[in-house]
């Protein structure tokens, strides 16, 4: 058995500084410059890329919600050790389902597919594309069944949510969107670029390398887990540029 490596406060924050460049540079070299993504920017991509867009996106913004509420009892153990990082992810979860009301972000999809053109149902009982299944498997996995170092430097990546959002946010007005109907990038946008709510799961990962739950499994190196977490998205938008011509 991999012995457990406890890390100072510095090593830790310095490999996890590490693991957000990765991250960063994974998205700035892979995910912004992809052709859903330089289409969207300006305003050629078509509306029925858009619309498979949000029918397939759908499971993922309500699923890897739950799934992060599965997580906050599975490491029950290591938060009742840390108040202060019990009290963020408890803040991350209630804001994840209840801003802007009851319901939380999910619930502002089906305002967002209205004005593109797409009834709940259909993103309700949306037959998810591969690219799509796999983005919702492997993110919920990652909350429910991987071990706690690994877990939260996947879920670094979380920051570039507030990227795409943003692009989403800038881009969508062209397609006659308002406000009104984007709040849910704003929300986001917001939420995953704030220090404070977006490097929740920074501190978490880096007071678990303090506490020796770095140890990596074969083939699971950290850096590796925030790496493949933004591959993961930018396949997710592959599929559906290529699968909704």
């Amino acid at each position: 058995m991999a012995e457990h490596i406890k890390m100072t406060a510095q090593e830790a924050k310095q490999k996890a500084e590490a693991i957000r460049k990765i991250i960063l540079d994974t998205y700035h070299n892979e995910v912004k410059p992809s052709p859903f993504f330089s289409e969207l920017r300006a305003g050629t991509l078509s509306r029925k890329r858009l619309q498979g867009w949000i029918k397939n996106w759908y499971a993922f913004a309500l699923e890897v919600n739950t799934g992060m509420a599965t997580s906050y009892h599975q490491f029950v153990g290591f938060f009742k050790r840390h108040p202060e990082l019990e009290n963020r992810l408890a803040q991350k979860i209630g804001e994840e389902f209840t801003t802007p009301a009851i319901g939380g972000h999910a619930r502002m999809l089906p305002i967002l597919g209205k004005a593109l053109g797409v009834r709940p149902e259909e993103m309700i009982e949306c037959e998810l594309i591969p690219e799509a299944r796999g983005l919702v498997d492997f993110f919920v996995r990652s909350w429910i069944d991987i071990p706690l170092a690994e877990c939260y430097a996947v879920h670094m990546e979380e920051e570039i949510f507030g990227f795409i959002s943003q692009d989403f946010r800038q881009s969508l007005p062209r397609y006659g969107l308002t406000a009104e109907d984007m709040k849910y990038f704003r929300v986001h946008e917001e939420a995953d670029l704030d220090e404070e709510h977006g490097g929740t799961n920074q501190a978490i990962l880096e007071v678990a390398l303090q506490e020796g739950y770095g140890n990596e499994r074969a083939g699971w190196p950290l850096e590796y887990c925030g790496r493949i977490a933004v591959q993961m998205i930018g396949n997710f938008y592959d599929g559906v540029y290529r699968r909704y011509a």
